[in-house]
């Protein structure tokens, strides 16, 4: 289940890389701009995100408890969730795009960032409405159409950036016109896919709305200031120069291919583990664990040695700038040690959203961020002189602390997991009595 995951999750960010590869030849300057305005878009889209994670959960619970009626319901508002908050995301990011010039370096790379920013804002509902029906195709079992979608989406999207770019020669601006089109590429093909089974538009009611946003609004929080503490980390990186910046950029777009599929991992262990619990078969969760560490410890062993012995190589695809190159490859090679805690940081995470213990995995998550990379940042890159290697050792501790964290709350405490499946199955059962009765459902014991 995990590989189309990691394809699907890699959408944003690898739209963003082929917006990167093909701004290169502007410059450091430029470079630096995109990092900025891509990164403003990702932090205010990001609550959206992790908001919309809520359906996913619910759609398992329901898939596993036999509730095939629920699953639609969940499906219409997640729908309407997504739009509604995407126009407003849009609306808002006009303004935060103003805002951009004011933490860079120099007044060239803060005309980049905006201009990339404002008309990149503009795909927030298409975004939003993309990760509803993904994750509800996810939740049900099938990973492919997501993948497939993403796959349609990234073609097209490299051949109208390379249209826009080259044919055209529009710019920053252009490149991230294309970008939207093309995520409006995508949710066509998921729709198209969904259209058989239906959208739920009109079978949800305001208890699904509210079950959604109980949940999905400490995710939303989670994910915004998780996003929150990475976007300080680069606006401080953008005080420390555009070279520092752009190295950056350059580090992350290869970081991704290591960091997204380690995640996708965790997503599957979340779909499965919640599967698994609204079925009540509990003994299967310690097995889906060990099969989504045993997964995520291979594949970023693979990763780790090829961030150790390419990375030059790596660098250079996306910047012919010798000093950008020296410190990517710098921040590649701690990027090669933090790897190894993603397969325990993702599915600690997921086995907590799965089975109810939502909030207490979005503290987890939003502490140690907060108290790790921008502090790091700070005292390592400001004051040893590290400059952006300060924010990536931050990464670095963050990530292994909630890693630590995570399993320490799932495996100590005389068996606290067990005691959270009970209350949220409970929650669940609590949630039922209130539906309305609907004459297609079948009863099911959960």
């Amino acid at each position: 289940m995990a590989w189309p995951i990691a394809v699907s999750l890699l959408s944003f960010s690898v739209m963003t890389t082929v917006d990167t590869l093909f701004v290169g030849h502007l410059g450091p300057t430029a470079l630096a701009g995109i990092a900025l305005g891509g990164t403003a878009v990702f932090t205010i889209v990001c609550f959206g995100f992790g908001l919309l994670r809520s359906s996913t959960i619910t759609i398992s619970q329901a898939v596993g408890a036999g509730k095939q009626s629920q699953v639609l319901a969940y499906i219409g508002a997640g729908l309407m969730i997504a739009v509604g908050l995407g126009l407003l995301i849009a609306f808002i990011g006009q303004f935060v795009a103003l805002l951009l010039p004011a933490l860079t370096s120099s007044l060239e790379s803060g005309h980049y960032a905006t201009e990339y920013a404002r008309i990149r804002v503009l795909g927030a509902p298409i975004q939003l409405a993309t990760i509803a029906l993904a994750g509800a195709r996810t939740a049900t079992g099938d990973s492919r159409s997501p993948m497939t979608a993403v796959l349609i989406a990234n073609v097209t999207n490299v051949a109208m950036v390379a249209l826009f770019s080259l044919g055209f020669n529009a710019g920053v601006a252009g490149i991230a016109a294309a970008t939207v089109l093309a995520q409006s590429v995508e949710l066509f093909v998921l729709a198209r896919r969904q259209r058989q089974q239906g959208f739920g538009l009109r079978a949800w009611t305001m208890t699904d709305l509210r079950v959604l946003l109980r949940m999905g609004v400490p995710l939303g929080f989670e994910r915004f200031f998780d996003v929150g503490s990475f976007s300080l980390m680069i606006a401080l990186m953008a005080r420390m120069g555009d070279h520092e910046l752009a190295a950056h950029q350059v580090a992350h777009g290869a970081l991704l291919f290591g960091f997204m599929p380690a995640m996708a991992i965790g997503d599957a262990s979340t779909v499965l583990i919640g599967q698994a619990v609204g079925a009540g078969s509990l003994r299967t969760v310690p097995r889906v664990q060990r099969a989504a560490l045993g997964a995520g410890l291979l594949y970023v062993a693979l990763c780790s040695a090829a961030y150790v012995a390419f990375a030059p190589l790596l660098a250079a695809q996306f910047s012919h700038d010798p000093e950008v190159i020296v410190r990517a490859v710098q921040l590649l090679h701690v990027g090669a040690v933090f790897v190894w805690a993603l397969p325990f940081y993702s599915v600690g995470q997921g086995t907590l959203r799965a089975i109810g213990d939502v909030r207490v995995a979005s503290l987890i998550t939003v502490v140690s961020a907060w108290g790790c990379t921008p502090l790091f940042a700070v005292l390592f890159g400001f004051g040893l002189g590290l400059g952006a290697q300060g924010g990536y050792i931050g990464m670095a501790m963050e990530i292994t602390l909630a890693s630590a964290t995570f399993w320490w709350r799932i495996r100590g405490r005389g068996g606290a997991w067990l005691r959270n499946v009970r209350r949220f199955r409970s929650e669940l059962r609590h949630v039922a009595r209130e539906q309305p009765v609907r004459a297609d459902v079948v009863p099911v014991q959960v």
